[in-house]
């Protein structure tokens, strides 16, 4: 998942995902929790200035790879980046990561978003979800946890300010519960920072990548302030009550997914979806780039793609390269070497 370039790739078929959503639901229930929880984890993103700020340096550090590739800067260049993309597992309060407080949001919530719908045995969504269901017991965690993973992604500490969060409600989750998200914001003190984030997203104030920061403002548009705050603290009770276009607006611009048929199908989104596809081949040149700097600065990576006599193949730098050429086409007309080229003055075979 990649929701700072706007992208989202599954591991569920297309094919799959379109008979869910014409009816066909009960057959694929697994294919659409995996399909909810990589869209909450977009609107995750949508809804935290924290975030919206990792994913832009993460873009930035990743051109840097490329770019300070075999200079003198390089080492350090490589250092700022693989520091960024740990961001999200540098264990913080109660040796809870910020990954681990968004995974419970997001899994908790995929299951809230599917039609009514009887499961059995103890859900469990990771620690953070845990801690929570142990104070909380497990009904209201599943009903709070995604709105806690919101509010603690507002400040600069989401591990403690989870752990408050789920010390508050421990006493009384009523009133979590009950509250709209406006008010539990003025409460807690946080009204004027949010708004101040969302005054900043609409006068396009680079506080994130363009991948997020258009598909917030066109949301921001489209739904108003008041609404769009709580679609982004309570999806479960929004999000399917909303007009195509406007729920679109919300939904990664980039969504992924194998086909049965072979290849991928790119389901564009919002802004990625009206713009003639320059958005989309952005974002997946984003993704490609971030990829090839892991590969440099991380470890070296394999690649799923089949064209396995392409000379860049071997190389794995196009690793997350997900707008491969068809069979038909040939690896001679894949764009990634381009990309490449582009930011390190190089081609990927000669690195």
């Amino acid at each position: 998942m990649f929701p700072w370039a706007g992208v989202v790739v599954l591991d569920v078929e297309y094919e799959s995902y379109a008979e869910a959503v014409s009816g066909q639901w009960l057959a694929h229930v697994s294919e659409l929790i995996a399909w909810n929880h990589g869209i909450l984890h977009f609107v995750q993103a949508l809804g935290s200035p924290l975030l919206q700020n990792h994913g832009l340096r993460l873009l930035r550090t990743s051109h840097a790879v490329l770019e300070q590739l075999e200079s003198p800067s390089s080492q350090a260049a490589n250092h700022e980046f693989a520091t960024e993309a740990r961001f999200l597992q540098v264990a913080g309060a109660g040796g809870l990561t910020p990954w681990e407080v968004l995974e419970a949001g997001a899994g908790a919530e995929a299951l809230r978003l599917l039609p009514q719908v009887e499961f059995t045995g103890r859900p469990s969504y990771g620690r953070a979800f845990d801690l929570l269901a142990q104070h909380v017991g497990d009904d209201v965690a599943s009903e709070l946890c995604y709105l806690f993973a919101f509010l603690s992604f507002i400040t600069a500490d989401p591990c403690d300010t989870f752990l408050r969060l789920v010390e508050a409600a421990s006493g009384d989750s009523g009133p979590w519960r009950r509250m709209r998200a406006a008010d539990i914001l003025e409460q807690l003190g946080f009204g004027e920072e949010f708004e101040s984030y969302l005054d900043l997203v609409s006068v396009g104030e680079p506080v994130g990548t363009p991948y997020v920061v258009d598909p917030m403002r066109e949301a921001m548009q489209r739904l108003g302030r008041s609404q769009l705050l709580e679609t982004l603290a309570r999806p479960a009770a929004h999000l399917n009550e909303l007009a195509e276009d406007d729920l679109r607006s919300l939904l990664p611009p980039v969504i992924v997914y194998p086909s049965s048929t072979g290849g991928l199908v790119h389901h564009l989104n919002g802004v990625a979806r009206e713009d003639g596809g320059d958005f989309a081949s952005n974002a997946l040149a984003e993704v490609g780039i971030f990829g090839a700097a892991c590969g440099l600065a991380v470890s070296p990576l394999g690649t799923y793609c089949h064209h396995v006599q392409c000379p860049t193949h071997p190389t794995g730098l196009c690793s997350h390269w997900y707008n491969p050429p068809t069979s038909e086409r040939g690896h001679a007309d894949c764009p990634f070497p381009g990309v490449f080229a582009h930011w390190a003055a190089r081609e990927p075979t000669s690195v």
